[in-house]
């Protein structure tokens, strides 16, 4: 392995392990690995370097740092890892090459070993990925963007920690990871889910007494320090140990009865405005008597929340599907729609089928994966879709599940779905999702900024949160402070980025999807500057010929790009995708198109 965050930051090759000893090398070479082989702005690097305070010679200081790290990576036999790529630079990382890829990938191999009952397989991948851990991630780095990002690695291990303790009960280790549990009880005093488990070992390995003595500290705590009680799942557990029920469901005996998949991920935080969306879709999926599987696409613009809109939804609505939740992203990390056979093969796997019993083709794989959920409560999310293709092979053939699906674009083809169009928040609602993240007090002492700060975010709730995020992690800055920052528009992209979250490269993966035709229209309307045109000055845009003008304008809507006005022969850009339009039409055009534009 050449490169290690996990824990303080070092670098192997040529037989040596090096500690990098400058501290803005350290920052930059940190910056560069947590987005390795993707681009890192110098925006981003300066942001990281010197937080809100940027000298006149950031960019030269960049690139000496950078320069220095070239000439280290050079002497480990690591030559030209740091390419220079605008508008900033990128580290290229082989597979196997970062702790942290090496890390995703044994978590992943962990979890579908457990979704598919192997529970040896399981424990023994997601302990070699916590054995990659050499203490607090990025340790030693200097920087507040970076000790953000480094705390959601840290929170991802004890994630992950848990998955690992939850195996080793089912596996019959009580006694085994009683002292462990204790120890992270201690250290993460208000985690439910380690008291609960905490509990099962105690109980498990014929300590009853001490755990109902667990449950009573337990308690205690949450009332002390929340004024809470403690949650369903600690409660029904102490009633189980009280009455000698086994408080623990591993056994000896292969299970019986299906998997239970629970694919969904992390209910969000942070939900507003969408009071009467959310009441749609509970109400549309929450009662299944009819003689139709319920399903619900959920459509909008780039950065509005149709993920965490659903996700929430489902979420609430999993006690009326007790039989599991289905999850799948339908668009891979790299931006490519995943093909139906390959999320047929990842259900197939979540509801208990082995490698070798799936099925190779594509019609066998949907009628298996019909014949499994038949009769069964489980609701479908698919999340991301870009084709209707992609959902027709994935929904159930009776009564019983529920899907929900989320779309860029209006997926018209899905007979009988229910459409829910998600539009931007209003101000007041985008700042009370600032309010909520970053609390009230905050944006009290400012509501001018915060007012700012929402229309600067065109209410899209990912560009909300990337600012949130920012202010937390800097609590010296003002909210009208990061309000004048993003009112450059030559760096608004670039603020709003951080760690996995960015709005840039959300708005790539809809303009690399788009025809030739529609690509060179968007790219020519970031030379307008008003947000609102009319057909006709269109047609005369450069390079752009009458006859494909009106075609490539409604694939633009379609794709949420472009919005249809009152008056439906104008039509209008959000302010981000604008300024994304004119980034695209900087940086593929010729010079003279984009002076002419």
């Amino acid at each position: 392995m050449r490169f290690r965050i996990l824990g303080p930051l070092e670098i192997s090759g040529a037989g040596h392990t090096l500690t990098v000893t400058a501290a803005r090398q350290r920052v930059v070479l940190s910056t560069l690995l947590l987005d390795a082989n993707c681009v890192v702005s110098t925006a981003q690097l300066a942001d990281a370097l010197w937080d809100d305070a940027p000298p006149t010679t950031a960019r030269g200081q960049v690139q000496i740092c950078v320069s220095a790290l070239r000439k280290t990576l050079t002497r480990l036999g690591l030559p030209d890892r740091i390419v220079t790529r605008p508008p900033g630079y990128l580290i290229e990382v082989a597979d196997g090459d970062l702790d942290l890829h090496y890390f995703d990938r044994l978590v992943l191999a962990g979890q579908q070993a457990l979704a598919e009952s192997r529970l040896d397989d399981a424990a023994e991948a997601l302990s070699a990925a916590l054995a990659l851990w050499r203490g607090t991630a990025l340790a030693g780095v200097e920087s507040p963007a970076l000790r953000a990002a480094a705390t959601r690695l840290d929170e991802r291990r004890l994630a992950v920690t848990e998955d690992w303790l939850d195996v080793e009960l089912h596996r019959g280790r009580h006694q085994h990871v009683v002292g462990e549990l204790r120890e992270l009880v201690a250290t993460h005093p208000l985690r439910e889910r380690l008291h609960a488990q905490h509990m099962r070992a105690l109980s498990g390995a014929g300590r009853p007494a001490e755990a109902l003595a667990a449950y009573r500290s337990a308690r205690r705590l949450f009332l002390d320090e929340l004024g809470l009680e403690p949650g369903g799942e600690l409660r029904r557990l102490e009633r189980a140990i009280l009455t000698d029920a086994r408080a623990d469901e591993s056994s000896d005996d292969p299970p019986v009865s299906p998997p239970v998949p629970r694919l969904l991920p992390a209910d969000p935080p942070e939900l507003s405005g969408r009071d009467r969306p959310l009441a749609v879709l509970r109400e549309a999926l929450a009662g299944n008597d009819g003689a139709a599987v319920p399903l619900v696409a959920i459509s909008g613009p780039v950065g509005v929340g149709k993920s965490t809109l659903a996700v929430r939804a489902a979420h609430a609505l999993a006690p009326a599907y007790p039989d599991g939740q289905l999850y799948l992203n339908l668009l891979d990390p790299d931006g490519r729609p995943v093909a139906p056979a390959a999320a047929l093969e990842r259900f197939l796997r979540a509801l208990g089928l082995s490698g070798d019993a799936v099925p190779a083709g594509l019609d066998e794989r949907a009628e298996l994966y019909r014949d499994r959920i038949a009769g069964r409560r489980v609701l479908v999310v698919l999340d991301d879709v870009t084709h209707e293709r992609q959902v027709l092979p994935l929904l159930p053939g009776a009564t019983g599940a529920g899907v929900l699906v989320t779309s860029r674009r209006r997926l018209t083809g899905l007979t009988g779905a229910r459409a829910v169009h998600l539009d931007p928040l209003d101000v007041a609602d985008s700042v009370r999702l600032l309010a909520t993240a970053l609390g009230p007090a905050r944006l009290a002492a400012d509501p001018a900024g915060a007012t700012a700060l929402a229309r600067l975010c065109d209410g899209l709730p990912l560009a909300l949160r990337i600012a949130a995020a920012r202010l937390a992690a800097r609590p010296h800055w003002t909210v009208a402070h990061l309000a004048d920052r993003l009112r450059d528009e030559a760096r608004r992209l670039d603020e709003l980025t951080l760690g996995g979250l960015d709005v840039r490269a959300r708005l790539a993966t809809s303009y690399a999807a788009l025809s030739p035709a529609a690509r060179l229209l968007f790219r020519s309307l970031g030379a307008l500057p008003a947000a609102d045109l009319p057909l006709p000055l269109a047609g005369r845009l450069p390079g752009v010929r009458d006859e494909i003008v009106e075609d490539a304008l409604e694939e633009l809507v379609d794709a949420q790009l472009v919005d249809v006005g009152v008056d439906p022969t104008r039509y209008r850009l959000a302010g981000l995708i604008r300024l994304y339009a004119a980034e695209r039409l900087a940086g593929d055009e010729p010079t003279t198109h984009a002076e002419s534009a």
